[in-house]
């Protein structure tokens, strides 16, 4: 069976230069082809909590079926409308608040309720752990001038 935990680490990582370079145009006040940098960064966390919604969704069909499923399901399915309600904000910066809570729901899900899926894969927790935790404080980091 082929391995495929060094790709999963270099997409993750790869994954976060957006969240970075969106929260530095924010920090600065700056824009990218004329949108700010807190459009930009409710635009690519909404992309990033879709994805991780579906995973949760593959991931969720690949295990035996459990009393909890369907409500993990919905639940991923929630964290993925929430996502695109989000953009249709006219507000970024609650977008941003919007995306943050789904974020950690999703995680708080995934490191709770898909257990025996985690156990399988044991270093898909902590590189979720740390994703989690870097995006959240930068999605804090977006917040922090407009509050």
């Amino acid at each position: 069976m082929r391995s495929y935990k060094p790709v999963v680490a270099t997409l993750a990582i790869l994954g976060i230069f957006p969240f970075f370079f969106a929260t530095y145009l924010s920090l600065t006040n700056g824009s990218f082809l004329g949108k700010s940098g807190v459009t930009l960064f409710a635009a690519y966390a909404a992309v990033i909590v879709s994805f991780l919604g579906g995973t949760m969704w593959g991931r969720l069909i690949e295990l035996p079926e459990s009393h909890n499923g369907a409500k993990l399901l919905i639940c991923s399915f929630v964290t993925a409308f929430c996502a695109w309600i989000s953009l249709l904000l006219k507000t970024p910066e609650l977008s941003v608040v919007l995306l943050l809570l789904s974020l950690i729901t999703i995680f708080w899900v995934d490191a709770r309720w898909l257990k025996q899926a985690n156990n399988a894969k044991p270093y898909y927790t902590s590189l979720n752990f740390g994703l989690t935790s870097v995006t959240s404080i930068m999605h804090l980091l977006v917040l922090y001038p407009h509050y």
